[in-house]
């Protein structure tokens, strides 16, 4: 009997995992089929952020935040938030992007923001190792200085962009104009998740209302490995519990109203 159950549970697992692997397949050919030049979009959008940083932080000769290279600090904090935002933001428009799959029997809703997440760390796993590795060549030393540390926080990082996005992916495909208002936030995110400052520098008051942002506690984990001692303004409990709570809301959700997310 246990073999026969076994049987069952092995075949549903490969051809999910079929359905995924095509699925990521789309994904990529309608990420970059159309043009050559995607990938490299991707590559000048986090170095214009920081590009833009130093020409400021030149122009208005403007000490650094921390440490003593402007360039590590903004890198670090560029990938902390672009990074988590870029994949979540992706992965999140999955559901409505893959529409028309879903009229297969086999192609549940969830696949579709499996696949497109694993695309999107792909890429931006890949992004992050080019521009760490090529800025340690050039300073010569270790940006990584805690490697267990940076491990655990991309873990944690990407566990975040994937319940988020799944929790707003569900939210978009049953409430009008969820996608709008998301999409007004990322500006304002972005100021507030310490991109460009120290957040443990700012006043308690301040600090108090950062605190809650999930986004702040990404930036900050990540550069807690690139630095011996930096100061963070950083709970992990609270963003591996934030992380949960999304994660379990959005799959609820789904199984909920996977006819209407369908329909």
């Amino acid at each position: 009997m246990a073999l026969l159950a076994e049987k069952p549970l092995s075949y549903a697992l490969r051809e999910n995992a079929r359905v995924i692997s095509a699925l990521v397949v789309r994904s990529a050919v309608t990420r970059f089929g159309e043009s050559r030049l995607g990938f490299v979009w991707i590559l000048v959008e986090p170095a214009a952020y920081v590009g833009i940083f130093l020409l400021i932080h030149t122009q208005l000769k403007a000490h650094v935040p921390f440490g003593d290279n402007a360039l590590l600090f903004i890198l670090a904090g560029v990938f902390g938030f672009r990074m988590t935002r870029g994949i979540s933001r992706k992965t999140e428009r999955a559901i409505m992007s893959n529409q028309p799959m879903l009229t297969y029997p086999l192609v549940r809703p969830l696949d579709t923001l499996v696949a497109t997440f694993l695309l999107e760390t792909t890429i931006w796993l890949i992004i992050c190792g080019l521009f760490m590795g090529g800025l340690a060549i050039s300073l010569d030393r270790d940006v990584i200085v805690y490697p267990g540390e940076f491990a655990e926080g991309m873990a944690a990082i990407l566990y975040f962009a994937f319940s988020f996005a799944a929790f707003n992916a569900t939210m978009s495909a049953l409430v009008p104009r969820y996608d709008t208002f998301l999409s007004m936030l990322t500006m304002p995110l972005m100021l507030m998740s310490g991109v460009f400052f120290m957040p443990a520098e700012m006043p308690p008051g301040f600090q108090a209302v950062l605190w809650w942002n999930p986004f702040l506690h990404c930036v900050e984990w990540f550069r807690t490995s690139t630095y011996l001692d930096y100061h963070a303004l950083l709970s992990k409990p609270y963003l591996l519990g934030l992380s949960t709570a999304l994660l379990t809301s959005a799959l609820m959700l789904e199984r909920l109203f996977r006819r209407k997310i369908i329909d």
